[in-house]
């Protein structure tokens, strides 16, 4: 069987990871990373969740650059793992560029720590893996498997966009397309990119009809589709591909979306799935998923989408529009109040607990609107406000995938504005200025939600 292993470092974690270990020094240094879990097929993916590193007083000065280090060292990571039932992944560089290799005393540790990590954690996969510049290959023991799996690594980092380093260096494919205005913007790396992504977009109203047009008008290799409702008169105003036969026949929205999108003609491939979030057959999509847009109309719905977005490490975009109607004193006073907010969540970085935008008092009081598996009451909803919303967040999707405005692993790179600890991302509208304003928020390391379910994958093997 042709497994592949797949490790994936949230925000703040992969400065970190690349400080610790890939630092010139008398000998290695090395990290204890802690792993959630989960599986897409065939291949197995680590996510990071916690780093814990070695004091300089628990090396072994040695003869060779290699690192050894005080068996009593590993304690606080073994308890750790123990403690939160997770994997223990050895880290250490080799700084050259190309694909690395385990010398022969790296293959003696791993060969020896491995099944002591086993033995302490049962349940999850443990493993060593060495880190050159560009590129990174382990020995990764899967439980029930007698042999340890040796494979290169597909590392993803999440930063100001992802940075994929893949498994086999293959060169980027050029445009499939011939769009070279667009290649002028994404550059060759980031067309080959979307040519690869899996976008799931789920809700496919007025927004999110929206974002899966635009999205296979980029050329993004593959659309997961996913909304279990159907067309009715009173979407013909906003739903973009809607047709009056679609609306007698009763079609569902995906197979609207599916129609617009084959006949954009680029070769998107599409996934259907018309069931509601988080039905086994929804969320088996969304973990296959590179990005999660929601255009979904309650906030427990996001709730689910921002839950499953943190524990399986996938960056999720949200959008919503929001119109109140009220009367005028007279004519010439406007008649609305038009608001709409675009946010970002990056693996590692605030979530929308953090910038309150979910709350407990706020779910208890929808629930009193409505029961949970209902559906929002109907309201405003004006076509071209929600492109504005959805093509700002078909660039937020494309930011993630290209890093077209740059790429890095920091967080100062994602700060808004002058405070320090804002971080962009939270945008919000008034659409009846036509503006749309980067607000920023703060990320809450102790937050319970984004913070507390990170990387953890699945709840169980």
């Amino acid at each position: 069987m042709n497994e592949k292993i797949e490790l994936r470092v949230p925000l703040g974690l992969g400065e970190q990871l690349q400080e610790r270990v890939c630092s010139d020094g008398q000998h290695e240094t090395v990290a204890f990373g802690l792993v959630g879990y989960y599986r897409i097929g065939r291949t197995h993916v680590l996510l990071l969740r916690q780093l814990l590193t070695l004091r300089y007083v628990d090396y072994v000065a040695q003869h060779h650059a290699g690192a050894v280090w005080k068996g009593s060292a590993m304690l606080p990571a073994i308890e750790a793992a123990i403690d939160g039932n997770l994997g223990i992944v050895l880290f250490h560089a080799h700084l050259h560029d190309g694909p690395p290799d385990f010398s022969s005393d790296d293959r003696e540790t791993a060969e020896r720590l491995i099944p002591l990590f086993s033995r302490r954690v049962k349940s999850r996969p443990h493993g060593s893996i060495v880190l050159s510049r560009t590129n990174a290959f382990g020995f990764i023991s899967i439980p029930n498997r007698p042999r340890l799996l040796r494979s290169k690594i597909l590392v993803r980092w999440f930063g100001s966009a992802t940075l994929d380093w893949s498994a086999d260096s293959a060169p980027p494919t050029p445009s499939l397309n011939g769009l070279t205005a667009q290649t002028d913007v994404t550059g060759t790396s980031g067309e080959s990119a979307l040519r690869k992504a899996n976008v799931a977009v789920v809700g496919l109203g007025g927004g999110g009809s929206h974002v899966s047009a635009q999205l296979s008008h980029l050329g993004v290799g593959r659309l997961t589709l996913i909304d279990d409702d159907h067309v009715e008169q009173k979407h013909q105003h906003r739903i973009i591909g809607i047709t009056p036969r679609d609306i007698r026949l009763v079609r569902l929205k995906t197979r609207v979306a599916r129609r617009v999108s084959r006949n954009i003609g680029l070769g998107t491939a599409l996934t259907l799935v018309e069931e509601k979030v988080p039905s086994p057959t929804a969320l088996a999509a969304l973990k296959s998923a590179d990005v999660i847009v929601g255009c979904v109309d309650t906030l427990h719905s996001r709730r689910e989408l921002q839950t499953i977005a943190t524990r399986f490490a996938i960056p999720y975009v949200d959008i919503g529009l929001r119109i109140r109607a009220f009367s005028p004193d007279s004519l010439a006073d406007r008649r609305v109040s038009i608001g709409g907010n675009v946010i970002t969540y990056i693996p590692g970085g605030f979530c929308m607990w953090c910038c309150g935008f979910i709350s407990e008092t706020k779910l208890a009081a929808e629930l009193d609107q409505f029961g949970y598996l209902q559906n929002a009451p109907g309201e405003a909803q004006v076509v071209s406000l929600n492109g504005v919303l959805a093509s700002q967040a078909v660039n937020e999707v494309l930011q993630i995938l290209t890093g077209f405005a740059g790429t890095s692993l920091s967080r100062q790179s994602l700060a808004a504005g002058e405070q320090a600890d804002l971080q962009r991302g939270f945008k919000k509208l008034d659409g009846v200025r036509g503006t749309l304003e980067e607000w920023g928020a703060i990320w809450y390391p102790d937050c319970p939600h984004c913070s507390g379910d990170l990387a953890h994958g699945e709840a169980a093997w």
